[in-house]
């Protein structure tokens, strides 16, 4: 007798996806933080750095929802990334150790998305 297969979900991955204004903006500022442009059309994008992957979708600011997309990636040493990501002017807060037992930045892009990264200690 063979056992029923498993019916429980699974979730595998979570991507973000932000909306972007000027494609091209986005894709030089990703660049600069080290992400590789895996794939690109007219309206969509996707990047990537360590088997992480963000998606972006472009639409004029009158035409795009409204509101700020948020995304936290763990990472690992923390205090280098953070002195890695200085000189692009892209960091928003200071690295600092929170009361849940991690040490965090964030970043804002362009559009106003905004990426923590964490260290758990």
């Amino acid at each position: 007798m063979s056992a029923a297969p498993n019916h429980h979900p699974t979730f595998l991955r979570a991507i973000p996806r932000f909306i972007v204004h000027n494609m091209e903006q986005a894709l030089a500022f990703y660049n600069q933080l080290g992400f590789a442009t895996v794939y690109q059309d007219e309206g969509f994008a996707m990047v990537e750095r360590d088997g992480i992957a963000l998606h972006m979708n472009c639409f004029p600011e009158e035409e795009s929802p409204k509101g700020h997309s948020v995304c936290y990636i763990d990472i690992t040493n923390s205090e280098a990334l953070y002195q890695e990501y200085l000189p692009t002017n892209a960091v928003q807060s200071p690295l600092k150790v929170t009361w849940y037992g991690a040490k965090e930045f964030f970043i804002c892009d362009p559009f106003r998305n905004l990426i923590i990264f964490g260290e758990n200690l």
